[in-house]
């Protein structure tokens, strides 16, 4: 019987840990290895507009590969716009609005949350006139714990302004696919279903040992 009760226990949690894999998996990874598909398509910008924003695209990814803190306030006048500048995180209390917040939200990622790449060449590009939309993928790689790397998803609205493209919206997601949360969250419910159960038989059982020795 407690052979069985092991077994059951490897197996449950075995089956936990294979869907939590599969809700951090990284389904993208493979766009990675490859330097002309684009995974939400091109986009219809036009060539020479493309060339200029994948430019900002690319000083931005450099800004968060090097991750100087002292570069944070040039690397904002550079990017971003100073008009209607609206910056979401990945958590839901992560709403950064204008300049002042958003400098808060790039310092605190380049000092704490982890080494980002994004696929810039083949982001999706779009535009008309002096704004221009953009959609791509990426991953960070967390300081703490080093283990651990999440998919992203990271999509802009970008406006020209004197002749240089900067950022005026943005939003950073984690590219997770919370399907296979459901059932890691039935089987946490069978598992405790089934631990308070056992714990009331136990009780039961202890309770009427009880009774019996004082009858």
């Amino acid at each position: 019987m407690d052979i069985g009760k092991q077994v059951f226990k490897v197996v449950f949690i075995s089956i936990a840990l294979l869907f939590v894999i599969l809700i951090f998996r990284e389904s993208h990874k493979a766009f990675f290895d490859t330097d002309d598909e684009y995974i939400y398509a091109g986009g219809n910008a036009p060539e020479d507009v493309r060339s200029e924003i994948i430019e900002q695209l690319e000083k931005f990814q450099a800004g968060y590969t090097a991750r100087n803190l002292d570069q944070v306030d040039p690397f904002m006048a550079e990017l971003f716009s100073q008009d209607n500048l609206l910056v979401l995180g990945t958590m839901p209390d992560e709403i950064y609005i204008g300049q002042r917040d958003v400098s808060k939200l790039i310092y605190s990622d380049w000092n704490a949350w982890g080494d980002a790449a994004f696929l810039m060449d083949t982001a999706h590009i779009s535009s008309a006139g002096n704004v221009a939309w953009i959609s791509t993928i990426g991953h960070v790689k967390f300081d703490i714990p080093r283990f651990l790397v999440l998919p992203l998803r990271l999509s802009a609205v970008m406006v020209k302004e004197d002749l240089v493209w900067k950022f005026q919206s943005m939003q950073f997601q984690f590219d997770l696919n919370l399907f296979f949360l459901f059932f890691v969250t039935i089987m946490l419910l069978i598992g405790l279903t089934v631990s308070l159960a056992s714990l009331l038989i136990m009780i039961a059982k202890r309770f009427r040992n009880i009774i019996s020795e004082v009858e």
